[in-house]
């Protein structure tokens, strides 16, 4: 028989990454993504004009998919200024793919705040967690709870990073832009699972935690 601790944190496990994937779900956070992708794969072959179209259109198609299914329109705000930055760097440069370095500035200072919040003793993942339970960071006095909170945000620091330097190193050794999609793609969607996964499970870790014995 299992330990009841060990089957305790298998079901944490799999509630958090449930969660996680519903969350991504619910607000669409791959949407935004798409016209900015469709853009730089478009333009890179048959030139700026021709990308920015296509990239317009996969807006549009966003938007009449929210409106259908009744969603938030977030997802096509971010898609449409994800588009306009790609465009506006793009134009400027002369080069697509140089509007691929926005995801390495974002993610080296997304990463940064976190390794900073670790530094300071308020792990980020923790800070988030208690603003949106309207709580004070009760954690911050159990041990236990800390250290959930500091694994996820160190977790979430070290994934950020780790998709930034793969990025940058494939730009940097001027490979085709086809390398340079299929990078951001591979390691889109699953490290920013990963990241909200342990981030719930931290905030599950928590919660448990701190509910009254019966």
């Amino acid at each position: 028989m299992k330990p009841a601790g060990a089957t305790a944190s298998k079901d944490t496990t799999r509630q958090a990454v449930r969660s996680a994937w519903q969350s991504i779900r619910r607000s669409g956070a791959v949407a935004p993504e798409l016209p900015a992708i469709v853009f730089v794969a478009v333009a890179s072959g048959t030139g700026f004009w021709w990308g920015l179209g296509t990239g317009v259109l996969t807006v549009a198609m966003v938007l009449a998919s929210r409106i259908r299914r009744r969603l938030s329109m977030r997802p096509v705000i971010g898609g449409t200024v994800g588009l306009a930055v790609a465009a506006t760097i793009a134009h400027q440069t002369g080069s697509a793919a140089n509007s691929l370095l926005t995801d390495v500035v974002v993610d080296l200072s997304i990463a940064a705040v976190l390794a900073v919040s670790l530094a300071v003793r308020r792990p980020l993942v923790g800070v988030l967690w208690s603003v949106a339970r309207r709580e004070p960071l009760r954690w911050r006095t159990d041990p236990s709870a800390r250290r959930a909170y500091n694994l996820a945000t160190a977790l979430g620091s070290t994934a950020l990073a780790l998709r930034a330097l793969a990025l940058a190193v494939v730009y940097l050794n001027d490979e085709p832009v086809a390398w340079l999609l299929t990078v951001k793609i591979a390691l889109g969607l699953p490290v920013t699972l990963i990241v909200l996964a342990a981030a719930y499970a931290a905030g599950l870790h928590d919660e448990h935690h701190h509910e009254p014995s019966a």
